[in-house]
């Protein structure tokens, strides 16, 4: 990260560095992908919500890896280590108070509206079009109006004048807006000017019966009345009443019964610490400010309730703020009877208007705590709420929405807390309490994995947490999902007390049909989508929406369309569920034969130009796959497991999926004498093997199960091992193979093998005339990937005969070529040698830190001996000579100086440095990475 950016989203997107000088952070696209990231600084951002905040709910097929290039520029623009991923999502490395937006927010939180104005620049997002952001800008700009008519009040009461040029503009520009139209009323009528504070009221009163359709509310209403009858009253924060009575100041609240009072209301008070939810209180509030109704929706145990508290805590309106826990009823009819009773009302023969009659006059919120069990009676209650009571707000939560008319309410998703920051530092202080020998230092790693297994639930970490007292945090990593969740406080709710008690809570509220496709979906252990329910539960797909609803299935948008998930406790619920139902054999045959037909579909898209949607749906069907091959290879079924494999075995090479590896030893030791298995098994282990550089590793797996004599597996030794005159031998006999089984792409693997071991042995043009052939095959049809690494390899091929301008000619055409995320490809090290030789050293070596990350972080050690050569290359021509030479010897211990070609590579280096002839140990492949990656740290 460059010291000292900042970032601005007030006025425009934008980044400057500590000196004020701008930073290019690239497109419109680029920009909303700051902005989505600024608004959560320090904080990770999942991916399918950046693709939603880029481009709405319909995002293009190749969004993903669209995506990976603007992270990708804006990493360039921001400096390394700016932008962080962390698993499927990112993180911008950034403090809070280097945000303009993140400090406005900060400031009003605190109360400091002053300051907080101060910052405000412009509109939030000014001039990009970002629309999954939009509610996020519509929020900061009600934020600002709320703290400018907040100072506006003031200046009507101290100097109404004054007030009356700023608010005049207000109006013109909010014309919707009432509280600045009741402001500017109040300031003309204190400064005598009562014909225009009427004016003022009938333009206001046109303009929102012309183009809203409505009138104005009752707080302009009474405010003319006030006005014609010249009353004293008018005055801000006040509330004329329409008998002309005293108006009541914003400090006393009237009970329900008539009564005023302070402090109105009955929340806890000490409602416990909030971990991680400071934005979402924001957004919460910020919604109230524009709904009449808020419904929290979210599974059990996720923290509605503990989030809903504090909002209230926050928002408290003038009468106060009421929570009615509707948990201890039990029937839709008792919901007017407990809020009414919640507020002392006396109970009418319709409890419902007796509680709109009482609230009709108030600034109350009201606050519906779960209302999942009888949904019935709060959607009624909400509704005559909203429609009779003008100043009431009501949050509710709940495991699905009320579903409530004309648009009154907005639901909000509470999502879990982060594994690694909130729900460790809840984990740590839980278990502070339980345990005062408790030391989370020694176990942070093992706490934020607890926390990722519990899928961030709040309650269940809080629960896992009080098990510290006789565990250590070891013991509880081995231990079930939901059996270590056995026990939990004497104080809590009895649906809390345990983790299984909430699910419960959710799963009896469910009918027999939901029951059953829940049980069923605990086949998936990752996301899924509706042709999948189709194949595992033929017929209930449309049960789902009631999954859905009630919280029970999480439903996502991502880069494929939408996708559903099981949040991991829940499905450890429904899997024990449809084990005791006996239909669990069923089931998981089912979902095996899906894995089956997509890993089919899969392939064919691999195999082309469809590569990228390729890549992108094995990510998403990984996690199925591993559950179904892991479950072959328990039931010792090796063609099963082989079957499953197959059809991605190739990503091994190209992504680095090692994964597949494991598995390939794993079926070899089902089926040592099935040659159909071992074939394949063994290429593939070989494949793992080449990328890690460990080739003995491969001579004690054939010691164990012997190595056939197969055309195919000699090519793979032989690609193991660099053996360019074997590769030349072998390659066309296994590309025949090959082809004549239907594995094209696969034989065009091989052939760009044997291409590279002719160029590799100094028979350039033999190796130039095969790549060429290659590149005109692949060009029309097939996979990016593969076109790029014969491209790359014929660029290397003219840069080693000394042709330069074609070299970096077919290294950009390279480039261009779009390719899947994680991809392995050389285009790294030759993009830091290009901004080398045109003088930027520093994004020279920024480029290649990144790259040298990517390979360790991969574990491709393959790729060592490229990198190694650029930093030779770029150290020793800066200087750094001592640098150069530890890792050009490196090189020499490879074997790479002995080949007719890549010396040429290096020749300033190697005029320049003077190798001993005697040799300290060498360096590994791992340790050359690290020893670079430390060097460019520091450079340039």
């Amino acid at each position: 990260m460059r010291a000292g950016v900042r970032v601005h989203l007030l006025g425009g997107v934008g980044a400057v560095t500590r000196d004020g000088e701008p930073l290019d952070v690239g497109p419109a696209k680029c920009q909303a992908l700051l902005a989505a990231l600024a608004l959560s600084p320090g904080s990770a951002v999942p991916v399918w919500r950046l693709v939603e905040s880029l481009w709405g709910e319909a995002p293009p097929r190749t969004a993903g890896r669209t995506l990976q290039s603007y992270v990708t520029r804006l990493r360039r623009a921001l400096g390394p280590g700016s932008i962080t991923r962390t698993g499927d999502a990112y993180r911008l490395d950034v403090d809070g108070d280097a945000v303009d937006a993140v400090r406005f927010q900060r400031l009003a939180d605190a109360g400091d509206a002053g300051a907080a104005l101060a910052e405000w620049t412009g509109h939030p997002l000014a001039g990009l079009t970002a629309p999954g952001l939009a509610a996020a800008v519509d929020g900061m700009v009600e934020r600002w109006s709320s703290l400018v008519e907040a100072d506006l009040e003031h200046r009507v009461a101290t100097a109404p004048a004054a007030a009356v040029g700023p608010l005049t503009e207000l109006t013109s520009r909010h014309p919707y807006r009432e509280g600045f139209w009741a402001l500017l009323m109040t300031a003309l009528y204190r400064t005598g000017r009562q014909a225009d504070a009427l004016a003022a009221y009938r333009t206001a009163r046109r303009t929102l019966v012309e183009h809203l359709g409505v009138e104005p509310g009752p707080r302009l209403r009474e405010l003319e009345a006030s006005v014609l009858g010249q009353s004293l009253a008018v005055r801000p924060g006040t509330s004329p009443l329409p008998d002309g009575g005293p108006a009541v100041r914003s400090g006393t609240a009237p009970s329900p019964g008539g009564r005023p009072r302070r402090d109105a209301g009955n929340l806890p008070s000490r409602p416990g610490r909030l971990f991680g939810r400071d934005g979402d209180v924001g957004a919460v509030v910020r919604a109230l400010d524009g709904h009449p109704v808020v419904t929290l929706v979210g599974p059990g145990g996720i923290g509605k309730t503990r989030l809903a508290v504090a909002v209230a805590r926050r928002a408290a309106p003038a009468d106060g703020a009421w929570l009615v826990d509707l948990a201890q009823i039990a029937h839709p009819g008792d919901v007017a009877r407990a809020v009414a009773g919640t507020l002392g009302v006396t109970e009418g023969a319709e409890g419902t208007v007796s509680v709109v009659t009482a609230l009709r006059s108030r600034r109350v919120l009201l606050v519906l705590d779960n209302c999942e069990h009888v949904i019935d009676g709060a959607a009624a209650l909400a509704q005559a709420v909203a429609e009779g009571c003008p100043d009431v707000r009501l949050l509710t939560t709940s495991r699905e929405g009320l579903g409530l008319a004309h648009g009154l309410e907005r639901l909000l998703t509470v999502g879990p807390l982060d594994p690694s920051g909130a729900g460790a530092d809840l984990f740590t202080d839980r278990a502070s309490a339980f345990s005062p020998a408790f030391a989370d230092e020694a176990t942070r790693p093992e706490i934020e994995e607890i926390c990722r297994r519990l899928d961030g639930i709040p309650l269940a970490i809080e629960l896992a947490a009080t098990r510290t007292a006789t565990r250590t945090v070891a013991d509880l990593l081995n231990d079930d999902h939901l059996r270590v969740l056995a026990d939990g406080p004497r104080t809590a709710a009895a649906r809390h007390r345990t983790l299984r008690a909430t699910i419960q809570w959710s799963y009896d509220l469910l009918v027999p049909a939901e029951r059953l496709l829940f049980q069923h979906l605990s086949v998936f252990t990752g996301p899924f989508d509706l042709p999948a329910v189709r194949a595992v539960a033929p017929g209930a797909d449309l049960t789902l929406d009631g999954l859905v609803r009630r919280s029970m299935v999480v439903a996502e948008t991502g880069p494929l369309g939408r996708r559903f998930r099981l949040l991991e406790t829940m499905r450890h619920f429904a899997a024990e569920a449809l084990t005791a139902s006996g239909r669990a054999g069923v089931t998981t045959g089912r979902h095996t034969r899906w894995c089956l037909s997509e890993a089919a579909r899969i392939r064919h898209l691999l195999a082309g130009p469809s590569e990228p949607e390729g890549v992108v749906r094995l990510d998403e069907l990984w996690p199925n796959l591993r559950t179904a091959v892991h479950r072959a290879l328990a039931a010792n079924d090796a063609h099963l497991a082989h079957a499953l494999v197959a059809p991605v075995a190739g990503e091994i090479a190209l992504r680095g999926r090692t994964e597949i590896g494991h598995w390939a030893e794993q079926i070899l030791a089902l089926a040592p004498h099935d040659e159909d298995l071992r074939v394949p098994a063994l290429t593939w282990a070989a494949q793992r093997y080449k990328l890690t550089r460990d080739p003995a590793a491969y001579d004690r797996l054939t010691a164990r199960h012997g190595e056939p004599g197969h055309p195919v597996l000699h090519h793979a030794r032989a690609a193991l091992s660099d053996d360019h005159p074997a590769l030349v031998k072998w390659a066309p006999q296994a590309a025949a193979h090959l082809r004549r089984h239907g594995e094209h792409d696969l034989a065009d693997r091989v052939d760009l093998d044997a291409a590279a071991a002719e160029v590799f042995r100094g028979n350039l043009a033999e190796g130039g005339a095969l790549l060429t052939a290659l590149i005109d095959r692949l060009s029309p049809h097939g996979p990016p990937t593969l076109l790029n690494w014969a491209t790359m390899m014929l660029g290397y091929c003219a840069s080693f005969q000394g042709d330069h301008l074609r070299a970096g000619h077919l290294f950009h055409e390279a480039s261009l070529i779009e390719l899947p995320p994680g991809t392995f490809t050389p285009s790294r090290p030759i993009e830091a040698r290009t901004a080398f030789r045109r003088g930027d050293h520093v994004s020279a070596f920024a480029i290649l830190r990144t790259h040298i990350e990517e390979l360790l972080g991969t574990d491709n050690m393959y790729g060592t001996c490229v990198a190694s050569i650029e930093f030779v290359t770029m150290t020793a021509t800066t200087g750094h000579l001592p640098e150069a030479t530890h890792i050009l010897r490196y090189i020499r211990s490879t074997g790479m100086l002995d080949s007719p070609v890549w010396p040429t590579q290096l020749p300033e280096a190697l005029r320049t440095i003077d190798l001993p002839a005697t040799e300290t140990p060498p360096l590994d492949h791992r340790q050359a990475l690290e020893y670079m990656r430390s060097v460019v740290r520091d450079l340039p």
